[in-house]
């Protein structure tokens, strides 16, 4: 009869605590609001140079005419990289996270020269269901959010999502459109998969 009651436990606890790692926040980033100009110019090759961490987090720096910019991203489980740009005195411009390259997520700051906060915009706003909904979304379907055909788009109050799942032949793409504000699958389609 305990051994009945620990399983679900031991799951919850579990589960829970790779929630925590799958979002990353930047509170949790290794970076600095500040560019270490004189160790970019020390260590690039052809305008960069990556850091990887002993968790494994992969820092990229890029030089620019115009900025520095640095992509921050965590070993999985985590799912989200940190980006941030600065301007050419070293100075934070612009810092969020995002969802690979292609959909920014939470709150992303933009500062002037003198590192003053100047323009915050929150990309979560309007969409109670939230990305971490989305995620749990799929990981109950057993996607692979790592997969090269795992997209996650927000576009005008929907979820756009679509990801390729089968093994061995033939594998299907899926594609979901799910209410923002409430979660409702609107639409679903699946496709046999063909790569030409």
């Amino acid at each position: 009869m305990r051994k009945i009651f620990l399983i679900p436990f031991i799951f919850l606890i579990f589960s829970c605590m790779s929630e925590k790692v799958y979002f990353n926040t930047l509170a949790d980033s290794k970076s600095s609001d500040t560019f270490d100009i004189e160790k970019f110019n020390r260590l690039e090759k052809g305008g960069e140079y990556r850091d990887t961490l002993q968790d494994g987090t992969v820092i990229r720096r890029i030089s620019s005419e115009v900025d520095f910019i640095e992509f921050e991203t965590p070993p999985p489980p985590s799912i989200l990289r940190v980006s941030r740009s600065f301007h050419l005195n070293g100075n934070l411009k612009m810092k969020g996270m995002s969802y690979r390259s292609d959909e920014d997520l939470g709150i992303w700051r933009e500062y002037d020269e003198q590192g003053n906060l100047i323009k915050e915009e929150n990309y979560d706003e309007g969409y109670d269901y939230s990305f971490e909904d989305v995620v749990k979304f799929l990981r109950i379907r057993g996607v692979d959010l790592f997969g090269k055909y795992t997209s996650i788009r927000r576009n005008d109050g929907v979820w756009e999502v679509s990801y390729v799942k089968g093994n061995g032949y033939p594998k299907y793409f899926h594609v979901f459109s799910i209410d923002g504000k409430t979660g409702e699958v609107l639409s679903s389609d699946k496709n046999e998969f063909v790569i030409e």
